[in-house]
């Protein structure tokens, strides 16, 4: 019966994921099931970590990934030569069906390549005749032309692969120990299960992005034994797009972050475990720096895929979204993608989808993660307090005070977007209490964001009672909140450029400077900063000075009534709070064309982005 093993020990268990092996994985139950594996990374994605009970972080129960064994000298360091290779691969679909067909085509007759491929062997080998080479080809066709051309010049050759003569197979590695080989011709046959210590010299001739394939490739020169110094790995690259994937190979060769193999490629790779050289010979230098620094534009398997490797690396107890970005070199905006058109977005949702949180979901938590996107502007120190006290807040935690309770406020509506999915600031708590994950999620961001502001907690003047802080930006419904014109119970949509509030006596002024996008050319206003002290704005076509809302400008002086700008670049941006403003000057009619003095002056950063000449 299923109960009837004690223990059960699988050896490479990367395989249990697939069907044939699931359902034997999964009628099982021994009381100790132990899965070994120099590969956990499968390279369709699939998880192997829900067969095993993890450590709390969900990392493996004992991990040692290939750079801690070099550094601790368990395995033959590897000097790694990426040589050049004009060989154009630009239009093979990488990770697709027809990969290794396309591959085949390019490399299986290529004369030239072939040639290319014995003289750098025999340049940075000691000597090449004397090797015990493994040379991985990506066909049968493309293994028995190398193996021809490798034996013509001299250097004896076997071609071993899955139809090859069981009796034959079995005496090739010996032929190689012996000396009588210099070089086994294979494919996919010893890329794992099986130990061939005497190998010293690795000749990758197959380009792969996946990195599982990579790194059992390269392991199968790695074993150490008595007078081996190192494996000679020489890698022919060849010519890609700029999205291939070269830091995904490097680092599962050397642990280091997508920002660390930019410093490596750039200057030099010196923290390789002892005895471990790479080198880029320089148009494959260039290729993968251009790689490397292309990788800003992030889909989202590909986003899954890098987090996947980066937990593998790191362990799960590490992942953390601040070091995940800085060290494969991404922005927030890679993560949070609203507005892209893609329907995947936040920390949460790429996790869950990279398989590192298996908890059940909450009920909104794809909703959730994916409005955080919204919250990128956020730059108010004490808006990131209070986001941040939202995520850490407990349910046992005190009621709300008013201050407190607004911001929770701002932060609903601008989550919710729409006004009728707002809920007041207790209701929005019990929703994060409900999702523990988008709760520590909203904590991260938080913390994210607070170190890329700048400002300071400076009120708005005129605006003291409510949260807003000066220059910093906010969307329209995190300001309608902020001056209690949205509140839990109230919900008026508003869309105009002005907003009148009678009981201050104030009117808040919303300006985008580029209308071209969203606005008819009737309504196209002329509006940018003269000065950092002085602001030219254009009123509503309906404005003139025999009107009531053009009389309230003209008459400012004296009728108690107050303006406050908020001014943003472009639609789909955050407002900057620029503060209160008077009238210095008034001409036209319909629209009314208005000059405003600042009380506080623009910082430099806002009048050259606000400024006529911004686009000069």
């Amino acid at each position: 019966g299923a109960d009837h093993w004690h223990t059960v020990v699988v050896d490479e268990c990367h395989r249990l994921a697939a069907d044939r092996f699931d359902a034997f994985a999964k009628a099982v139950r021994p009381s100790v099931l132990l899965g070994l594996t120099a590969t956990p990374e499968r390279s369709d994605g699939q998880p192997i970590a829900p067969y095993f009970d993890s450590r709390p972080d969900g990392s493996p129960a004992v991990e040692l990934r290939l750079w801690h064994a070099l550094d601790l000298q368990l395995l033959a360091p590897f000097e790694y030569y990426a040589c050049d290779d004009a060989t154009d691969f630009s239009e093979v679909p990488w990770d697709r069906p027809g990969e290794r067909e396309a591959v085949a085509n390019l490399v299986t007759g290529n004369d030239v390549r072939a040639k290319l491929v014995i003289n750098e062997w025999r340049r940075l080998a000691s000597n090449a005749r004397q090797s015990r080479a493994i040379v991985f080809c990506v066909s049968v066709a493309h293994a028995e032309f190398m193996t021809e051309w490798l034996n013509r010049a001299g250097l004896p050759a076997a071609c071993v692969v899955g139809t090859t003569a069981t009796e034959e197979r079995r005496r090739a590695p010996q032929r190689l120990l012996s000396g009588e080989l210099c070089a086994l011709v294979t494919v996919d046959l010893y890329n794992e299960g099986i130990d061939l210590p005497m190998v010293d010299t690795l000749l990758l001739l197959r380009p792969t992005q996946s990195p599982v394939l990579f790194q059992q490739q390269i392991g199968r020169g790695l074993r150490l034994v008595p007078g081996k110094e190192s494996c000679l790995v020489l890698d022919f690259v060849g010519q890609h797009r700029a999205e291939f994937r070269f830091d995904r190979l490097l680092s599962s060769l050397t642990g280091l972050s997508r920002r660390e193999l930019v410093d490596g490629v750039e200057n030099g790779f010196g923290s390789l475990p002892p005895g471990c050289h790479i080198h880029l010979q320089r148009q494959t230098r260039e290729q993968v720096l251009q790689g490397l620094r292309s990788l800003t534009s992030q889909n989202w398997r590909r986003l899954k895929t890098e987090l996947q490797t980066y937990a593998a690396l790191r362990g799960r107890s590490a992942i953390r979204l601040a070091d995940f970005l800085h060290d494969q070199a991404l922005e927030l905006e890679d993560i949070y993608r609203t507005g892209t058109g893609q329907g995947r977005s936040g920390w949460t949702a790429l996790k869950r989808d990279a398989g590192l949180i298996v908890a059940e979901p909450g009920p909104e938590e794809d909703y959730l993660s994916h409005r955080f996107g919204d919250l990128l502007h956020v730059d108010d120190p004490r808006r990131l307090d209070v986001m941040a006290a939202v995520g850490s807040r407990q349910r046992s935690s005190p009621a709300l005070h008013a201050e407190e309770a607004l911001g929770v406020q701002m932060l609903a509506y601008q989550i919710d977007g729409r006004h009728e999915q707002a809920a007041g600031p207790e209701a929005f708590l019990e929703r994060m209490k409900g999702h523990p994950a988008i709760a520590a999620e909203l904590v991260e961001l938080s913390a994210l964001l607070q170190a890329r502001s700048t400002l300071g907690a400076h009120p708005v003047p005129g605006l003291e009672d409510t949260p807003l802080c000066l220059h910093a930006g906010y969307g329209a419904r995190e300001i309608l909140t902020a001056v209690r014109w949205l509140t839990a119970s109230r919900r008026v949509p508003f869309q105009a450029g002005t907003l009148s509030l009678l009981s201050r006596q104030t009117e808040l002024l919303f300006v985008t400077l580029d209308k071209s996008e969203g606005y008819h050319d009737r309504i196209a206003y002329h509006d940018y900063a003269i000065s950092a002290e002085r602001f030219h704005w254009q009123s509503q076509n309906s404005a003139g000075p025999d009107t009531p809302g053009g009389r309230r400008y003209l008459d400012s002086a004296t009728n108690g009534w107050q303006f406050q700008l908020f001014v943003r670049p472009r639609k789909g941006e955050a407002y900057r709070a620029c503060g209160p403003v008077t009238l210095e000057s008034a001409e036209g009619d319909r629209p009314m064309s208005i000059v405003w003095k600042l009380q506080t002056p623009l910082p430099a950063r806002l009048f050259r982005e606000f400024s006529v000449l911004r686009g000069v």
